[in-house]
């Protein structure tokens, strides 16, 4: 069991509440605690109402525990999209056997759904947890009016090194480059994804562009410093190029044509000679709006 998995638990019955909460704890060892997030939810009846009265969507991964069973309170809680409905008459074991169940298939979904948006090679995110993440940051945005920031880093040389160590040593070069990624972009809502062969994404929510530019310079520095051989080229050690852009979009501005500054972004950060930040485009033909 991932030690993310997270367990809310409201029931007004505390013998019953103290029982599971000993029960997770022991036996499945899961994460406790409030929140619309959490992957199960085990609530009683009242909680599920007073959900349903603040027009809170019931979360799918719900089960409610009624103190006895009624047939209309079933339909209701089934019909709201809820996991499972189970009263608090039932055996003990036969409650934690039917939870114990509930836990394992959600957490079977959990894993299936991290492999789908998780780049295989490197344990990053994948191109397709990067789109998902990047417009949602974007539209968070423009909700908020507070700065979107991307930062794209490129491999300098990476074909040079294949050429010369081999693709395994690429593919361990490339794994050692995305775990100095993790280690720098911290913050929960940070994303880092591979979304290219040697090419990868942060996503900064409301980051200045000075924080990327700080964030950029001490990545690049630190891969730099991991000394991992790139002999045939002018630094001898593996690089990066980064390009950043950084804007509070407006509701006229186009995610793509954002993309594309950072895009620019990075190529002159090639130009220059690469191992270096580019965050001011010299002459780029994007604009964010049309």
């Amino acid at each position: 069991m991932k030690d993310n998995f997270l367990v809310d638990i409201q029931i007004a019955h505390s013998e019953l509440s103290m029982r599971l909460k000993q029960w997770l704890k022991d036996c499945v060892q899961l994460e406790l605690g409030h929140s619309q997030d959490a992957h199960l939810h085990i609530w009683d009846m009242a909680t599920f109402r007073y959900q349903r009265q603040l027009g809170q969507p019931v979360p799918l991964s719900t089960v409610v525990l009624d103190e006895t069973y009624e047939a209309d309170h079933e339909r209701e809680v089934l019909m709201s999209g809820a996991l499972d409905y189970a009263h608090q008459q039932l055996p003990a074991t036969n409650l934690i056997l039917r939870l114990s169940l509930h836990v394992q298939r959600l957490e079977h979904v959990q894993k299936l759904e991290s492999l789908s948006i998780t780049d295989n090679l490197t344990g990053v995110f994948n191109r397709r947890k990067y789109d998902e993440d990047l417009d949602r940051c974007w539209r968070q945005s423009i909700r908020q009016q507070t700065p979107c920031t991307l930062l794209l880093l490129d491999v300098d040389h990476f074909k040079v090194f294949n050429d010369t160590y081999g693709h395994l040593a690429g593919d361990q070069c490339l794994r050692e480059i995305a775990k100095v990624f993790q280690e720098e972009a911290v913050r929960p809502h940070d994303t880092v994804a591979r979304i290219g062969g040697e090419e990868f994404a942060i996503i900064l929510p409301d980051t200045p562009k000075i924080g990327a530019v700080h964030v950029a310079n001490r990545i690049l520095k630190r891969v730099s410093s991991l000394g991992i051989l790139n002999e045939e080229t002018p630094f001898g050690v593996v690089t990066l190029s980064a390009g950043i852009a950084c804007v509070t979009p407006t509701a006229k501005d186009r995610l793509v044509n954002f993309q594309s500054h950072a895009d620019d972004a990075l190529y002159e950060a090639k130009a220059k000679g690469r191992n270096c930040v580019v965050s001011e485009v010299s002459s780029s033909p994007h604009i964010f709006a049309d």
